[in-house]
């Protein structure tokens, strides 16, 4: 690594909560989320932030900016619920998590989900998440951080 990638990789990885002033650049990672995962998903940036916009404001979705040395590196979209078979114990839903192209591969990807589940999920609750079947990529990260396949959704036209 150069010495500029070596700073980033030794900068602590910070998290808060999206705010209004982070919609902007909320929706430019979603579109870039969206693009790399392969995703058919056609919305432009506009509605992604409003559709962000209203996670924000609605209550019921948590939306999370990772930042490292004040420089946004990526975000999280996640909600908390019963779990399905235990409506004591809690469940989180993580819907979104990016980390920019420039980021990837230095560890930020695991910090970040490390700093959810020690900051910002509840203690103990099971994690689930889908991974889309064209994004390779994204199904290794997820089993080197701890998760494991659990289903498999199949989609076809009638």
């Amino acid at each position: 690594m150069g010495g500029s990638e070596m700073e980033t990789a030794r900068l602590p990885l910070t998290s808060r909560p999206a705010q209004a002033g982070d919609l902007d650049e909320l929706a430019r990672m979603n579109r870039a989320l969206i693009e790399d995962e392969g995703s058919r998903n056609p919305m432009t940036p506009a509605e992604l932030r409003e559709r962000m916009r209203g996670w924000l404001e609605g209550g019921a979705w948590q939306a999370v900016v990772f930042e490292n040395a004040e420089e946004v590196v990526g975000y999280a979209v996640y909600r908390v619920e019963p779990d399905s078979f235990d409506a004591v114990r809690p469940a989180v839903y993580l819907r979104q998590m990016f980390i920019r192209q420039e980021h990837r591969r230095r560890g930020c990807g695991r910090a970040a989900f490390r700093r959810l589940t020690t900051h910002h999920f509840p203690a103990g609750a099971e994690v689930t998440l889908d991974v889309l079947a064209s994004n390779p990529r994204g199904l290794d990260f997820w089993q080197a951080v701890g998760l494991a396949p659990y289903a498999t959704v199949m989609k076809g036209r009638s």
